[in-house]
């Protein structure tokens, strides 16, 4: 009788290790579907992210003068919320979007003073921000000596009428090689995660096709850009808008 009640409570004792071998095994699982479940939300909150993020800045070759960029720079020297940068650039993108696709001949004619009057102005306050924050003892960045020599290149612009009417069409075109390949490459990555890519496929084409057109007679295509230039300015302030925004990158 003794050996049998051993041999019950060696098989009890078993069936109890049992259980909590299962136990453990069930609770091992559970937490790693929660861990597949948090992760596969994680990453689907970041392609919804990387989606919003993309739109408005398919076609700056220099990220600094992006949508997004201008918001940021917006935000942070005039103090004002996020959101209302937002607003604000989007109005302001919109209302010179219009005016270069309405009236790109008499935009044309001034294109010496506007461009080199902008880049003046950028150089100046570039300028001065870099010498308050003594910019120029980092040699790992040039915004100091940069800034003069942009402010240079302005003032020859300005004077120069009848080269800059070529200078000017030939860069943009260069520039918007490069913007129509930034175009391409956010349609490519779009393509891989299952989203709409129609929008940057088109935008790449206009690009290439003008910026080849301005790269083969810029004087003749200058106005042709102008209008382009004014649409995707329009197109900009419009995805700036953060309802319009969210409702794209959900597409």
């Amino acid at each position: 009788m003794a050996e049998e009640e051993r041999e019950e409570i060696q098989l009890a004792e078993a069936e109890e290790e049992v259980a909590v071998v299962e136990e453990a095994a069930a609770v091992v699982e559970e937490a790693a579907a929660e861990e597949h479940r948090l992760v596969g939300s994680d990453i689907e909150e970041a392609h919804s992210e990387l989606a919003a993020s993309d739109i408005g800045a398919y076609g700056d070759i220099i990220e600094g003068f992006s949508v997004e960029a201008n918001v940021r720079k917006v935000s942070t020297y005039i103090k004002l919320p996020e959101k209302v940068a937002k607003y604000i650039l989007a109005v302001l993108y919109l209302a010179v979007g219009v005016l270069c696709a309405a009236i790109p001949e008499r935009i044309e004619t001034a294109l010496p003073y506007i461009v080199g009057g902008a880049m003046a102005a950028v150089a100046i306050t570039q300028f001065i921000f870099a010498i308050i924050k003594k910019e120029y003892r980092d040699t790992h960045t040039n915004k100091t000596a940069g800034s003069l020599i942009v402010l240079g290149l302005s003032v020859m612009i300005i004077i120069e009428h009848q080269w800059a009417h070529t200078f000017i069409p030939i860069v943009w075109g260069v520039i918007g090689l490069f913007e129509g390949a930034h175009a391409f490459n956010h349609a490519i990555s779009r393509i891989s995660r299952g989203m709409r890519s129609a929008y940057y496929i088109i935008k790449g084409i206009i690009e290439v096709v003008v910026a080849f057109l301005l790269l083969y007679e810029p004087e003749q295509y200058g106005e042709l850009h102008i209008i382009v230039f004014g649409v995707s300015l329009m197109l900009d302030g419009i995805t700036t808008l953060p309802f319009v925004k969210n409702f794209v990158a959900k597409r």
